[in-house]
Formats: C-alpha cells, structure tokens, sequence
C-alpha cells in the first residue's frame, strides 16, 4: 500500500514537472506564432515551478518573448511604410525580456557535468543572450521607449526606459572585454543616465537617483561632474543618509575647490545638526577661499554668540557690516550681540563689590548696554518699518532716559511704534 502511494506521487510530481516543461515548450511555440500575449501567460507558471523555475530553458524562452515581440514589430516597418511601433507596448516587453535574460545567463553559466563527467557551462545559450542585449543597446530600444514616454509625460515611464537602456552594459552577461569596447560610455550614453537619475528625482526614488548618478562618477572624465555631484547631495539629503551627504560634500569640496555650493552646504548641514565646531572649522575654510563672502561672517557670528564668545560674534558683525553697508540686518546681529554681551557682563558682576570698584563696574555695564544704541538706530533707519528694532531701541531709550535727550528719542520711537502698529 504504502509503494503503491510513494508511486503515485511520484507520478503526481513527474505530471507536474512534465506539464510545466510543456508549458515552456507552449510558450515558445506560441512565440514563434506571435502570440505574445498567449506566449507569456504559457511561462508565468513555469517561472515559479520547483521543477521548472532554475532551467536555463524556461527563462531564455521567457526572454525571447519579449525579443521576437521587438522583432516582429520592426518587420512591420518594412512590410507597411509608415508604420509605428507601439513602444508604449514594447518598452515593458524589452524591459521584462532584459530581467529574464539576466536569470536566463546567469543559470547558463553554472557549471553541469557533461557525459564524460567533465564541468561545462551553456555557452551557446550565453552568447545569444549577449547579442540580444546588445542589439536592444546599439538600436537604443530602451531610449526609445523613454523618449516615446516623455511625449505622454509619464516620468515613470521615461525613467524605466532611459534607466534600463544604462543598465545593459553593467549586466552580468555583458560583463566581458569584446561587449564592453561595443557599448562606449559616451556623451549620449552619460546623458541617458543623467535624464534616468533627473527622472527618477521626479518620481521621488532618490534611492535609484543616487545610485544613477553614483554610478556616473564612476566614469572617467564624466560630463556635467559639478552638477550631478550637487544632485547626488540632494537624494542624499532626501534619503537622510547623513553618511553620504558628508562623503559627498567632500568629494565636491575636493574635486571643485572654488566652488562655495558644496563648503555652504557643510556648513548648514554641520550647523542643522548642532555640530558647532565641524561648522566653525568650514567657514574658516570657506572664509579662506572666499574673503569677501559677507553671509560666512554672518553665520560665524551667529555661532560664536550662541557660544558666548560675543567679542569673536561682535567683530564678525562688523565684517558683514563692511561688506554689506546698507544691509540692516548687520547693525541689528551687531546690536543684539553688544546687549548680549552686557547682560553676560552684568550676570557676572560681583554684587559684593564696594565703593570705586562697584562704581566702576556699574559704568562698565552702562556702557555695555549704551553701546547697542547706534547699532539699533542704523537699523530703524534702514529699515523703518521693522517694528522689533524700534521696540529694542525704546527699550534701551527708556534704561537711559535720564541722560539728556534720551526722554525726546523715547517718545520719538514709542509713537513711530504706535504707527507701525496701527497699520
């Protein structure tokens, strides 16, 4: 009973594997028919089978649907002038054919044993998939396709079809010397990769932008370097890979040592990350190659004033100030940091101290506080209607109102704020 069991799943097993392997048998039938569509239902199980699945013969099969579909469309232009392939169609076809192939080359290769107990691999079977995906490369199929779905404005379609014509030459199967020296990484080929990395930003896949334009660096001499380095920086930064946002912006700072874009973007990632000293040590850098670069004193300062060194802030300020006379905004960071520094005084001062050392400790905080007013004046007077400058100003008018003049100033300031407040 219990052989008689053991035989009939083995026949079961056996009726499926045979069924599966006429599945493939269909399939290809039905592609020489072209009934593709009837081809590629046959496969689909086939691909899935235990018994079918790591045959070399079901996934070659499974690739030449798609190759013999190609095929029979570029028939067509010669039998009917005029005629169009529907690349809308045969892009995903190519696409589908070049993953199988892939499978198809790679099952090809693991060495069997022949009759003589000798290893071998199915390199017949190897080389047609290399002239197949060669062919799909040197006719641009793929580019094509991407072209085809740039005029429907379908990104996801332009991406899959200019980022599967850059795949070929880095498949496996192509993997060779003769194959490589047939598909130049040239200026069309590095444009092709550069609208698969702008697209896949369009469709928000920073993780495949950043290995497209990765894998653009890579090339020697690489067109448009400067630009694509930037937007290797940018699908980092989306991916929150801080890792390679840094990796990234050194290699700009190394291989573009004049340009400011990639030392301002260290600087703000460093600063956004609380890294006070990282940034500090860019701008240095950044203030080196570039003197007269007014917002590097600006941020500099801001970060020595939130470290409580206000001289170093202060003198930042006045640099910015140089540079940008008629900016209002460096009067009020040079205000704002001269108060700063007179609180800190005042915070500090000994309370115990008597007599002339009190006195002049109170007229070392005085001017401290007194210092800030020309500073905030230049402010108003640049920008008028800027409302905090004028309260900070009434603010310091009122501390010395006893001092001549400074009651006028004050009911200047607090009826030019009632104006601003009434507007």
């Amino acid at each position: 009973m219990k052989r008689t069991l053991f035989l009939a799943a083995v026949a079961l097993m056996s009726a499926g594997a045979f069924a599966q392997m006429a599945n493939v048998k269909l399939a290809k039938k039905l592609t020489s028919k072209k009934d593709f569509d009837g081809a590629r239902a046959a496969i689909v199980p086939a691909l899935t089978n235990e018994e079918t699945k790591n045959l070399t013969e079901t996934w070659f099969v499974a690739g030449e649907i798609g190759y013999k579909q190609l095929q029979a469309e570029v028939d067509k232009i010669y039998e009917q002038p005029g005629y169009k392939p529907n690349y809308e169609v045969l892009g995903p076809a190519i696409l589908e054919s070049c993953k199988y192939y892939e499978v198809a080359d790679s099952l090809a290769l693991v060495p069997t044993l022949d009759k003589k107990g000798r290893e071998v691999v199915d390199t017949k079977t190897h080389k047609t998939i290399q002239s197949r995906l060669l062919k799909y490369f040197e006719e641009e199929q793929l580019a094509v396709y991407g072209s085809t779905m740039a005029q429907k404005d379908d990104d996801k379609g332009i991406y899959d079809g200019f980022s599967g014509h850059v795949a070929i030459p880095y498949m496996k199967a192509m993997q060779d010397e003769k194959m490589q020296a047939k598909m130049p990484k040239d200026s069309v080929f590095q444009s092709y990769m550069y609208y698969a990395a702008n697209y896949a930003f369009r469709i928000k896949d920073y993780k495949a932008a950043a290995f497209q334009i990765e894998r653009m660096l890579e090339i020697e001499n690489v067109e448009r370097e400067l630009t694509v380095t930037e937007y290797l920086y940018e699908a980092y930064k989306e991916l929150k890979d801080s890792t390679n946002m840094l990796r990234t912006l050194e290699r700009g700072m190394k291989r573009f040592p004049q340009e400011s874009w990639f030392v301002q973007n260290m600087i703000n990632y460093y600063f956004e990350s609380g890294k006070t000293k990282e940034a500090i040590e860019s701008l240095n850098l950044a203030i080196e190659k570039e003197p007269d670069g007014a917002q590097y004193y600006r941020i500099r300062g801001v970060l020595y004033e939130n470290m409580e060194q206000y001289d170093k802030a202060l003198a930042d300020y006045k640099k910015f100030i140089e540079l940008e006379p008629a900016n209002p905004l460096g009067y009020q960071l040079m205000a704002t940091a001269t108060g700063l520094k007179a609180k800190f005084f005042e915070d500090h001062v000994d309370y115990r101290l008597t007599g002339k050392a009190y006195d002049a400790a109170m007229k070392t905080k005085d001017e401290l506080y007194a210092a800030a007013i020309p500073y905030w004046e230049k402010a108003v007077e640049l920008a008028p209607d800027d409302l905090g400058s004028w309260t900070e100003l009434k603010k310091l008018y009122y501390r010395f109102i006893a001092r001549k003049g400074m009651q006028t100033k004050y009911d200047a300031a607090m009826k030019r704020i009632k104006e601003l407040q009434n507007k």
